[in-house]
């Protein structure tokens, strides 16, 4: 019978009174295989096509071609002709409907939906039967060839063909039983249109729209200009286009009553078919004809707005996590962040029943959703709620973290007297431990530090390479319970940064003057003994050097990076011992630091190699100078300030800031011992990788980022769910694969599942965005006006000559601090004033602009521009290659 077919044998079983199917038969698919089996001729081309796989287009044409005439231009058996000839009289007159039905057309899995041809109005026998062998023939054009291959068909198609008695509709439409916009199965959406249904489903007509409950509850109207309506066609066989009359174009051509009927007899036919239906009806005055059926095949998972409320946000996070992130780095860092903030709990007084109640928290602080890393904002809210002012605190981390979207939903308790009084003790003493901690900071940081150092050095990193799996278990458990699990105190310090900054924030508004984030941004620079400078001071003063002897430079230039290095250690093995010194104390200070799967200096130098170029190419750089230049725009804002306050705030002010700075230095102070703690975890992981790979585990040993930390510990306990983890790589490599070519917001909410049914849409990836604006608005990070090309880097294997050149990417880490000196300026899209990139901006003296909405999808590379590090603006001018044809301006 073929689908559509059986479709309509379905129906009539399941419609009642309010509706029904048009008189119907069927000619049986067997009928149209006899007819190519009684020409000879047709042999050769049924061989050839049930011969292709993998066809091109001109055999797709060819065989295409051969066979529809040979389908259309014989007779059909006089016997089979005879039959039609009497089941057309017993429907009782026409005109009629003849349709395709293919086998496991409307089906389940496939629709073949515009594959096939249907013909209306077929007034004779004669017409009819033409109308059988054109549906026929319809099953071999090249497209429906083509559809039936890559579906996985092979062989002959077998097709029925529907015939049935025309219904002239007044109007029709489809229903579509569950919506297939949101997947929502509680939704109906019914299009429909004036006149006959073919309209609708060709797409030829406008459509009004309706979302409406199974029970014909209104959701929502579209309405349409209808302007066209297809009609039978008066003067013969088919149907034609008419303009609708001008009092019909925007008229309703449903009413609430008709809306109800359709509603109530999709939901009937939905429910009797086991499925939902994608279904084609038609009215005539009140009475509701259903004119095929077919199960929708392509319906998204359901998004509703039950469920929890979750609210992600990457703005600041991606700074560590850039773009796709693998499972073992996810894992590592989910599993982290749970342990150092369970510490930091413990660490301020916060009991064990408290704790316990906050397990979930802690387990979901971050997210991975198509690969990216975010922070799941309501739970950073809800750690604040164990903090007093949250209000404040809320206000504070929002800042920190560049939350432009801030949650709205998640407010501090409201309590009655008796619970305040309840929770005063306990909420005192964690604020008064609290205070604590922050006042043994300046002794708690060295101590963490040189506990870290100690720690590190019995760690012995060459034994990784020939190491047992079972050793390198050992190693990694000794490395969590000496160094991961001993992270308070940068978490410690992380509140304090975002209350001290805070703090300084709001002072500085609230003294009047007329840019206080530039205020702010001048205030916080140059500070003195910033350790995670460190890498980039050293990388300059070596390029410096080199720059400074011809000899070196020449070396230095000389071919691709490694091939440099290479002939620096045979001709100048004291420089190059300079560089492998940094390499090995600095060595996991690269793009991408946080990442277990980046690929550091210490496997692949020729990032260094590029930075050092850049810097020899740029004999002006000097730690020394920038230092200076940082200094006096430190105290002209400072001298600033000081005008505008009175003697009390005069009197307050050297605290406010001296707390602030302080607790910055801390914090990127502590962030190079966090680099190099994770620089062990990669070494350790990548050689469990390799102890795999020589048991025939992976097929390579960087695989291993695709397995998690707990699949690794249970493959040495004996717990493996799966020990076939060669498996596991392929399916998930795939699948972050995929995720490359997706682009995600840095912020949208989820209800319910988190993967299930949500669209992941936010502000900024498909706001509209003018790619001919001629002037960007950011946040201005240090002041200064650089006119100057743009240089776009992503990666490391980016060009990375930066000489005279804009550095403009998405966001950055502290692994690109050694590309900011040699940059003529810095452009970053996201990013706020506590950014890495604004820090490392304002220390280095270097304008910068952060925070660009859009700015990669509107500039490009080699765009000139005039970035004003005060004002924030970015003004558009020219690309270098209309500069060299324009010339000089």
């Amino acid at each position: 019978m073929g689908g559509k077919a059986f479709g309509l044998a379905r129906l009539d079983a399941s419609l009642g009174g309010e509706a029904r199917v048009p008189p119907w038969f069927v000619v049986a698919a067997e009928c149209s295989a006899g007819h190519l089996g009684r020409h000879d001729e047709l042999e050769s081309a049924v061989r050839t096509l049930q011969a292709l796989s993998d066809p091109s287009r001109e055999q797709l044409d060819a065989a295409s071609t051969t066979l529809r005439a040979a389908v259309t231009g014989h007779p059909l058996g006089t016997r089979l002709r005879d039959e039609i000839a009497a089941a057309l009289d017993a429907l009782g007159g026409g005109p009629w409907a003849v349709r395709s039905s293919m086998v496991g057309e409307d089906s389940a899995t496939s629709s073949f939906a515009g594959q096939l041809d249907s013909f209306l109005y077929q007034r004779t026998v004669d017409d009819v039967v033409d109308a059988i062998r054109a549906c026929w023939a319809s099953a071999y054009s090249a497209h429906a060839i083509a559809y039936r291959l890559r579906d996985g068909a092979r062989g002959l198609p077998l097709v029925g063909v529907v015939v049935q008695q025309m219904v002239t509709g007044e109007v029709s439409g489809v229903a579509f039983t569950a919506d297939p916009t949101t997947g929502r199965r509680d939704h109906m959406r019914i299009t429909a249109a004036w006149g006959l249904a073919e309209g609708v489903v060709s797409g030829a007509c406008n459509t009004d729209e309706f979302v409406v409950t199974p029970d014909g509850e209104e959701v929502s109207a579209q309405l349409a200009d209808k302007d066209l309506m297809v009609v039978e066609r008066f003067d013969g066989v088919g149907t034609e286009e008419v303009a609708v009359d001008d009092a019909q174009r925007e008229q309703r051509c449903l009413s609430p009553a008709a809306l109800t009927q359709v509603a109530t007899v999709g939901a009937r036919i939905a429910a009797a078919l086991g499925s939902p239906q994608d279904i084609e009806w038609t009215r005539v005055g009140d009475v509701l004809h259903v004119l095929q059926s077919r199960p929708i095949t392509a319906l998204p998972a359901p998004q509703t707005d039950e469920g929890p409320r979750l609210v992600f946000d990457n703005s600041n996070i991606q700074e560590s996590y850039c773009g796709v992130t693998t499972p073992l780095t996810f894992s590592f860092a989910q599993g982290a962040y749970a342990s150092v903030y369970e510490q930091t709990m413990r660490a301020v007084g916060i009991g064990d029943a408290v704790v316990e109640a906050h397990r979930g928290m802690l387990r979901n602080l971050i997210g991975l959703v198509r690969g990216r890393v975010y922070y799941n904002i309501n739970n950073w809210y809800r750690g604040l709620l164990l903090l007093p002012s949250f209000g404040r605190n809320k206000e504070d981390m929002e800042a920190m973290m560049g939350l432009d979207v801030p949650v709205d939903f998640v407010e501090d308790q409201e309590f009655t007297i008796g619970e305040k009084l309840t929770r005063l003790p306990g909420m005192l003493l964690t604020f008064a431990r609290l205070l604590v901690r922050f006042s043994q900071l300046h002794a708690d940081v060295p101590k963490f530090l040189g506990d870290f150092e100690a720690a590190y050095q019995r760690v012995d990193r060459g034994r990784f390479a020939t190491a047992t799996y079972s050793e390198l278990t050992e190693v990694v458990a000794q490395m969590r319970g000496e160094m991961l699990e001993n992270w308070s105190t940068p978490i410690i310090n992380d509140t304090y940064v975002m209350m001290m900054v805070g703090r300084l924030r709001r002072f500085v508004e609230r003294a009047g003057v007329a840019n206080p984030e530039e205020v702010v941004t001048h205030l916080m620079s140059g500070e003195e003994g910033i350790e995670s400078l460190e890498p980039t001071r050293v990388l300059m003063r070596i390029g410096r050097d080199a720059s400074l002897n011809v000899d070196l430079h020449r070396l230095l230039k000389r071919g691709e990076p490694l091939e440099a290095l290479a002939a620096l250690r045979a001709e100048r093995p004291d420089f190059a011992g300079r560089i492998d010194d940094y390499i090995e104390r600095y060595g996991d200070r690269v793009i991408g630091e946080l990442k277990l799967e980046t690929i550091t200096a210490r496997e692949d130098p020729t990032f260094v190699i590029q930075v050092l170029r850049n810097f020899a190419a740029r004999p002006d750089l000097d730690p020394d100078a920038l230092a200076e230049r940082e200094a006096k725009l430190r105290d002209d804002a400072e001298r600033l300030l000081r005008s505008k306050l009175g003697a009390l705030g005069r009197l307050r002010f050297p605290g406010v800031l001296r707390t602030a700075r302080t607790a910055v230095k801390y914090r990127e102070n502590m962030r190079l011992a966090r680099t190099r703690m994770f620089g062990l975890f990669r070494d350790a992981y990548l050689a469990m990788g390799m102890r795999l790979t020589e048991a025939g585990r992976l097929d390579v040993p960087r695989d291993v980022f695709y397995l998690t930390v707990d699949e690794l510990l249970a493959y040495q306990e004996g717990r493996a769910v799966s020990a076939e983890l060669g498996g596991l790589v392929t399916a998930r490599s795939a699948e972050y694969a995929r995720y490359e070519q997706l682009d995600l917001p840095h912020h949208f909410e989820t209800w319910g599942p988190v993967y299930h049914g949500n669209r992941y849409a936010g502000p900024g990836l498909h706001d509209e965005i003018d790619p001919d604006a001629e002037v960007l608005q950011g946040t201005g990070c240090y002041p200064g006006v650089v006119d100057a090309p743009l240089r776009v880097i992503m990666s490391p294997s980016d060009n990375l000559d930066l000489e005279g050149h804009i550095l403009t990417t998405l966001r950055t880490d502290p692994g690109w601090a050694p590309l900011f000196p040699a940059s003529a300026g810095i452009l970053v899209e996201r990013g706020s004033t506590l950014s890495h990139s604004a820090v490392v901006a304002r220390e280095l003296g270097i304008p910068a602009v952060v925070g660009v909405p859009g700015l990669l999808r509107i500039v490009r590379d080699g765009e000139h521009v005039v970035l004003d590090g005060g004002a924030g603006t970015v003004q558009r001018v020219a690309s270098e290659a209309e500069i060299a044809v324009e010339g000089p301006q």
